[in-house]
């Protein structure tokens, strides 16, 4: 009898210590990178950074973020616990608005809740675990001649006044 209630109560403790917890009060710290020169690529693209720190210290195992209605996966990085990387890109530069995107972040538990909705007014209700925004400076298209080449056409025009004025005087 004592071993069948040791074997029920190792398995309630068990039970209790697989299912967790959750975050407590999430905190977020956004890094972001961005496309910044138009000239170089067609495309925009950014690199969000989010960096997730939980009161209780139980970190979510996957994070997903919803950004303009579409719902993707991001990477969490294997060696720093709490860190999770999402990239955004757009086929042209006006598709990647300029300024803040908002976006959402879902964890297990709110992407099953969001998962099963049938109806856009039935996901709006579905409370993220977290929103955060990110900056995009825009893309700038930036001098239509570089630096480097007015430099050049600059040298060779004091270079050609040069050599016609030693002409002169040789001449």
């Amino acid at each position: 009898m004592l071993c069948l209630s040791s074997i029920i109560f190792t398995f309630l403790a068990l039970l209790a210590f697989a299912k967790g917890e959750n975050c407590e009060s999430p905190q977020f710290k956004i890094t972001s990178y961005s496309t910044k020169d138009a000239r170089l690529t067609a495309e925009s693209a950014a690199q969000v950074e989010i960096t997730v720190k939980c009161k209780n210290g139980k970190q979510p195992s996957t994070l997903y973020a919803d950004i303009n209605g579409q719902v993707v996966p991001c990477a969490q990085s294997a060696g720093s616990p709490g860190k999770y990387y999402l990239g955004v890109s757009a086929a042209t530069h006006k598709q990647l608005a300029k300024g803040r995107t908002s976006v959402k972040l879902y964890d297990d538990d709110t992407y099953s809740a969001l998962r099963k909705t049938r109806t856009d007014d039935a996901a709006k209700a579905v409370k993220p675990f977290g929103e955060v925004d990110f900056y995009h400076p825009g893309a700038s298209f930036g001098p239509w001649l570089p630096s480097e080449f007015i430099a050049v056409i600059g040298f060779g025009l004091v270079w050609w006044a040069a050599y016609r004025e030693r002409s002169k005087i040789l001449a």
